[in-house]
């Protein structure tokens, strides 16, 4: 069997060139993977994740296994350079993959391909949306991009706005300009940029509460905006669909914890526009952990949907009441702080389509 060595340019060629019907058979993929993950045989499988910091710079070991293939991702996280020097990396990653009889198959630079399964992951439910018209991304480094290409790649013909808000003007400039040269953004499809530290406060929260969708993919220590903009009568009567990506420790949190709270009450501002009081994760098991709104929320896992359990529930021979009207119209909220199984499953598939095209380096005899 041969093994392949993907690069991060190589990575990058193939995701670019992805079609349409290409991102929904990962996203069928992806979504399989999570119901896999999400069925209570499946825990023994998943090893716990090891973090080690040494000088500042942490490194995330992140061992996983699915039926087909195991493998562990080696995550490098640096620590803030100083005010006034380039910008560093946000993430250096490798993913090292074996067969089911562990038997080594691939190693690829694991960056981009985070960055994109965890944009894929945000779309699992976000296809499910009825209106997609007005789009709001917090943050412009590789998780905002990602997530505006494939919902412009998926839904494109019906999204009329898509408002960047980031601290730095200049880097969202810098996406705008990065999505507008890749191509794929239809004529039709507004394209702008908030600077949060110069933008009026009114204006933005306007923007908040005129989206449909939010993507925030911002490793934020306070909320990005405060609860009551979406809380008044009228606001919260509309559905929208939130995706948070961006933090994943106990210390960060971009939505307000006051939100949460009040989405998972039973008898809470939004009973009427949440299924059940519930929050969608990626994992519940990760998320007490890992996701710090969450937990300063107070929803504890009876409060959290695993989106592998979402789409077995859809499939069940017994209909959810509510279920389907809710991920199409209600409120969702949708919280992801990355599962191992997420990179076993895309980067297998990479590997796959790095043969189908004639991408990276093949050794016969490793």
């Amino acid at each position: 069997m041969p093994f392949t060595i993907l690069s991060d340019n190589n990575v990058k060629s193939i995701l670019s060139s992805l079609s349409k019907e290409e991102v929904l058979d990962l996203a069928d993929i992806l979504q399989t993977t999570l119901t896999q993950h999400s069925t209570p045989s499946e825990f023994p499988h998943q090893p716990h994740r090891a973090v080690v910091t040494r000088d500042q710079q942490t490194t995330l070991f992140m061992p996983a296994t699915t039926p087909s293939h195991s493998g562990v991702k080696i995550v490098g996280i640096s620590p803030p350079g100083a005010p006034n020097a380039p910008p560093k990396p946000g993430l250096q990653a490798s993913l090292t993959l074996c067969d089911s009889e562990g038997r080594a198959v691939g190693v690829l630079n694991a960056a981009e391909m985070t960055a994109f399964r965890t944009a894929l992951g945000s779309m699992l439910l976000y296809r499910q949306r009825r209106q997609t018209g007005n789009v709001v991304v917090f943050g412009a480094g590789a998780q905002a991009r990602w997530h505006v290409r494939l919902a412009l790649l998926l839904r494109g013909d019906e999204i009329r706005r898509v408002t960047v808000v980031n601290r730095s003007r200049l880097r969202a400039d810098e996406l705008v300009a990065w999505l507008r040269a890749a191509g794929g953004v239809p004529a039709h499809v507004a394209l702008e940029v908030f600077d949060e530290r110069e933008a009026e406060r009114e204006a933005l929260r306007e923007r908040v509460q005129e989206a449909h969708v939010l993507f925030t993919a911002v490793p934020s220590a306070t909320p990005l905006f405060p609860a009551e903009w979406l809380m008044s009568d009228k606001v919260r009567a509309r559905g929208r669909y939130i995706a948070a990506i961006g933090s994943y420790r106990l210390d960060m949190q971009e939505l307000d914890p006051e939100l949460l709270r009040e989405m998972a009450a039973p008898s809470g501002l939004f009973q009427e526009v949440v299924w059940k009081g519930k929050v969608a994760v990626d994992s519940a098991e990760a998320c007490l952990v890992e996701a710090g709104e969450l937990v300063k929320a107070g929803i504890g896992r009876e409060g959290m949907l695993e989106v592998g359990r979402v789409a077995e529930m859809r499939a069940g021979g017994s209909p959810q009441e509510g279920l389907d009207e809710w991920l199409a119209d209600g409120f969702v909220v949708y919280k992801s702080v990355g599962v191992g199984a997420m990179d076993i499953a895309i980067g297998s598939q990479l590997l796959e389509l790095a043969g189908e095209k004639g991408v990276g380096v093949r050794l016969e005899d490793f």
